[in-house]
């Protein structure tokens, strides 16, 4: 069965305090946002705004990916054809096809290392630390 998947956003799902909650309410009352996913997006892009020059720093020193990359079996055919060993480093979404097996896997990819969501086979997420 093919599961859908949203590759834009990824739902989150937080605690918050009851005053905390109170006061959000409070703004999205008086006009400064339109819902509470409204404000907890435009927090969460200002916290990432004013940390953007050290995340900047760290993405290309460990020469992370941006961005959603899907990987098929024949990319991994590829990489075993010309005898290549990856090591996978995204931030985004890395997206694994379920016809990839994980003897491909273990033939062509050394790590992953995905800050975001990584949507595979459980038996390759498990092999991984995924």
């Amino acid at each position: 069965m093919s599961k859908k998947v949203n590759e834009q956003t990824e739902k989150l799902t937080i605690n918050v305090n009851h005053v905390d909650l109170g006061k959000i309410d409070l703004l999205i009352e008086n006009g400064f946002f339109s819902n509470r996913s409204d404000f907890i997006r435009t927090s969460i892009r200002n916290e990432l705004n004013k940390n953007d020059k050290y995340l900047e720093e760290k993405i290309v020193s460990q020469s992370f990916v941006l961005g959603i990359a899907k990987y098929h079996k024949s990319d991994f055919e590829a990489y075993l054809k010309d005898n290549k060993l990856m090591e996978m480093k995204y931030i985004g979404l890395l997206w694994i096809d379920q016809e990839v097996s994980l003897e491909i896997m273990k033939q062509t990819v050394k790590s992953i290392n995905v800050k975001g969501t990584v949507i595979a086979s459980k038996e390759i997420k498990d092999y991984y630390g995924l």
